[in-house]
């Protein structure tokens, strides 16, 4: 963990530690965190934890590998394109505008409760940070990149894996860095909404049911979770721009 993210982290650690010192452990709507330690304690030892820890991250790893994939091919294929673009912006505008919360009721009525329909939800929900990165890097990729390819005579492929891809590779990382904690925020509200068995449906079940101590413990460990995502997903940025620099010019 870097010096960066515990400051950032140090306002989190006030407003707890005041919380503990001023907070009534008696409360029904506000316990104190050493409370949330006790009820998280429980819900361990319950079993309800790893199952749904695995469910949410599950659909959190594959959202987001699938989102990469795609949003590299497509953010490619419209950087590479103007008249591409033109013809498709004004669709992909409107689609990107709507939340992905909205688009969950007419995915169900269309596909039903099913995996496919799930993960599928968490790629429209992140895929957008990648896609436009993607895009907006292969429109200002030198044009005497691709014609030095052109003289080698790479084939498309070649062209792809030893040029274009090499460029473009700061605004992937950069996209995916963006959309990594839209995608675990979506990957929460399919939990809820589709009932996945994941951290979100148990969250709300908690909420719902007036467990507050369990709903705090459960909110926390999520935060923590989104940190440590956070923090994997920035080392493999710094590994991989030292082992593979790319730069425009």
């Amino acid at each position: 963990m870097t010096l960066r993210t515990l400051r950032g982290l140090l306002p989190v650690a006030l407003v707890l530690a005041l919380w503990q010192v001023f907070g009534d452990k008696e409360s029904v709507s506000a316990p104190p965190p050493s409370v949330w330690w006790s009820a998280f304690t429980t819900i361990r030892q319950s079993g309800a934890w790893w199952p749904a820890l695995g469910t949410t991250l599950r659909l959190f790893v594959t959202g987001l590998t699938l989102a990469t994939a795609l949003g590299v091919l497509l953010g490619g294929a419209l950087g590479a394109s103007q008249r591409l673009n033109r013809a498709l912006n004004p669709v992909l505008e409107f689609i990107r505008a709507t939340p992905a919360a909205a688009v969950v009721p007419a995915a169900l009525l269309l596909f039903h409760a099913s995996a496919r329909t799930e993960v599928g939800i968490i790629v429209y929900g992140s895929i957008w940070p990648v896609l436009l990165n993607t895009a907006a890097g292969r429109a200002a990729l030198p044009a005497i990149r691709l014609e030095m390819a052109r003289s080698l005579r790479l084939s498309t492929g070649e062209r792809w894996r030893k040029v274009v891809l090499p460029s473009l590779l700061p605004d992937i990382v950069v996209g995916i860095r963006v959309a990594a904690p839209v995608c675990l925020i979506v990957t929460l509200l399919v939990d809820f909404l589709v009932a996945t068995g994941g951290l979100g449906y148990v969250l709300v079940m908690y909420q719902q049911s007036f467990q507050v101590s369990s709903a705090f413990a459960l909110l926390a460990t999520i935060g923590g979770v989104g940190i440590v995502i956070n923090l994997l997903i920035g080392g493999a940025e710094r590994l991989i721009l030292r082992r593979w620099p790319a730069q425009r010019g």
